[in-house]
């Protein structure tokens, strides 16, 4: 049996462990050894940070966008557009998970992974008995909970699924975990509810073959003009 086969069969076991849930989702990560953890928190003096960026990026900003109608849209543009949040990428489908690590990674020598998560389970860790749909839920509001910790702080990460407000939220079936505290995190407060699938350097050549024909390519994932130039340049290049 080859690497991939294996890997596709340690994904399936994984999600047996979880208990074959019927909403799974999956992130790509390019090397092995990361942490599940958003950009934000990697930052000294973050949650103070987390301010100064969301309002320096709301004010200069406006006339870019579509008129945003709650700071949770601002936020996910905050977080498509590569400005550090608490927020850490999902998808519900596999292979736009693996097209986030080979995408990337265009060496084939190195072990990356893939993390498999049971979103409802996560979110019954803090009461919650539903995947939290951003922003219809009002009761929900980004500033309230996190920033003004009413009613209470947040300490778990939590999965949201936002509303389809790009098109590559929508191309990615593109979800997210909103980060609470440093202490709170995946690894000392959710373990029971992820795990983790390491794709062999030797399975990657296979799984670039599952994404061509699976038409998963840097356009199709990412409907813009930045994807079109990177997919042109993988194609002819």
């Amino acid at each position: 049996m080859s690497d991939w086969n294996d890997f596709l069969e340690e994904i399936k076991k994984a999600e047996d462990e979880l208990g074959s849930p019927n909403e799974v989702w999956y992130r790509g990560q390019y090397d092995c050894t990361w942490e599940l953890q958003p950009s934000l928190p990697r930052f000294n003096d973050w949650e103070k940070k987390e301010k100064i960026l969301f309002e320096e990026f709301k004010r200069l900003s406006v006339g870019l966008f579509p008129t945003r109608t709650n700071d949770w849209e601002t936020l996910f543009d905050m977080q498509h557009y590569g400005i550090p949040t608490r927020l850490l990428d999902w998808t519900s489908v596999l292979g736009v998970a693996l097209a986030f690590i080979l995408h990337s990674d265009f060496s084939n020598d190195k072990e990356s992974a893939i993390y498999i998560l049971n979103p409802l389970q996560l979110n019954r860790l803090s009461g919650k008995e539903e995947i939290i749909n951003i922003p219809d839920n009002r009761k929900y509001d980004y500033k309230t909970i996190y920033w003004e910790h009413t009613p209470q702080k947040a300490e778990r990460p939590l999965a949201i699924q936002p509303n389809y407000i790009s098109d590559r939220l929508k191309a990615q079936s593109g979800c997210f975990t909103i980060f609470g505290t440093q202490q709170g995190n995946f690894e000392n407060t959710s373990s029971e509810c992820f795990r983790k699938v390491i794709l062999k350097a030797s399975a990657k050549e296979e799984a670039r073959k599952f994404l061509r024909w699976a038409n998963l390519n840097e356009f199709t994932i990412y409907p813009d003009i930045v994807g079109i130039s990177n997919h042109i340049k993988t194609k002819i290049l």
